[in-house]
C-alpha cells in the first residue's frame, strides 16, 4: 500500500507514518521542513520510505503527479495544517492566507489529483484531518475555524458522493493533542483558563485510532473520544464553548 501523508515531519503526520510504516506501507512523507523529514525516512528505514519537499501554501500539485508515477496512491492523508490564534482584527492578512491555503485549498487540489485514479481502479482512501474546532468553534480562531470547518464539510459531502465507489472517506475531528510542540492557544487563552485544562490526546494514541478507523472503514473519527458528544449535542456544546472560552489576551478595547 502506497501511503501519502502532508504535513509528515512532525506531530501527528511522524506519528501517523511510524503507525502506517510498521504495518507494512510505503510511504511518501511530504513537508516543508528537510532535515525533519530525513531524520523520520531514516529512522524508518529507506527501502519503503520516500520524502517529497513541498511548501502546500503555493498550492501545487506537481509533486503529487511524481508520487502517483512512483506507485499508484492508495491512501492520502491531507494533515498538513498551520494555526492562527488570536484576534481577527488584528491579524496579518498574509498570515491567514498561507493558512487558508495548507489547511483548506491545498487538501482539495491534491483530493482533486489522486481521486479519478482511484475511481479507476476502484479502490483508495482520502484521510481528512480537520479539527474539533470545526464541531464547536472556539475564539480566536476564526480563520482557522473557516478553513477547517470548510474542510470537514467537503470530506463529508465527498463521503456521501463516493460511496459504492470503492473510494473511502474518513474526516478526522482531534481535539487538543500533545503534539510536542508549544500550544499557543495556552498563551492567548492563558494557562489557567478552562481551554488550558481541557482533555488533551497523544499523537501516536491517535494515529493508531487512525488507522483502526482506516481498518474499519469509518466514517469519521473524534479524538479523544470524549469529545464525540460535541458532534451529537452540537447546540449545547457550541453554547458551552461560547461561555467558557475566556477572554482573549491582547484584544483591542475601545474606551469611550
Amino acid at each position: 500500500m502506497h501511503t501519502v501523508i502532508t504535513g509528515a515531519s512532525s506531530g501527528i503526520g511522524a506519528a501517523l507514518a511510524r503507525e502506517l510504516h510498521g504495518a507494512g506501507a510505503h510511504v511518501t512523507l511530504v513537508a516543508r521542513r528537510s532535515a525533519r523529514l530525513s531524520m523520520l525516512a531514516d529512522a524508518l528505514g529507506r527501502e519503503r520510505c520516500r520524502i517529497s519537499l513541498c511548501d502546500l501554501a503555493d498550492a501545487s500539485t506537481v509533486w503529487i503527479d511524481q508520487a502517483e508515477r512512483f506507485a499508484p496512491i492508495d491512501l492520502l492523508v491531507n494533515n498538513a495544517g498551520t494555526q492562527a490564534v488570536g484576534p481577527f482584527a488584528r491579524s496579518d492578512a498574509e498570515v491567514g492566507r498561507r493558512l487558508l491555503a495548507v489547511n483548506l485549498l491545498a487538501p482539495l487540489a491534491l483530493t482533486r489529483a489522486v481521486v479519478p485514479h482511484m475511481l479507476t481502479r476502484r479502490r483508495g482512501v482520502l484521510v481528512n484531518v480537520s479539527s474539533l474546532a470545526a464541531i464547536v468553534p472556539p475564539a480566536g480562531m476564526a480563520r482557522y475555524v473557516a478553513a477547517k470547518a470548510g474542510l470537514a464539510a467537503f470530506s463529508e459531502a465527498l463521503r456521501a458522493e463516493l460511496s459504492g465507489t470503492g473510494v473511502h472517506v474518513l474526516t478526522v475531528y482531534p481535539g487538543p493533542i500533545d503534539n510536542g510542540a508549544p500550544q499557543e492557544a495556552y498563551e492567548v487563552y492563558g494557562r489557567t483558563s478552562v481551554a488550558a485544562r481541557l482533555p488533551v490526546g497523544r499523537a501516536d494514541a491517535l494515529a493508531r485510532a487512525i488507522h483502526r478507523a482506516i481498518v474499519r472503514r469509518q466514517a469519521r473519527l473524534i479524538f479523544p473520544r470524549i469529545y464525540s458528544i460535541a458532534w451529537w449535542m452540537r447546540p449545547l456544546a457550541r453554547w458551552l464553548v461560547a461561555r467558557a472560552t475566556p477572554a482573549i489576551r491582547s484584544y483591542p478595547i475601545e474606551e469611550n
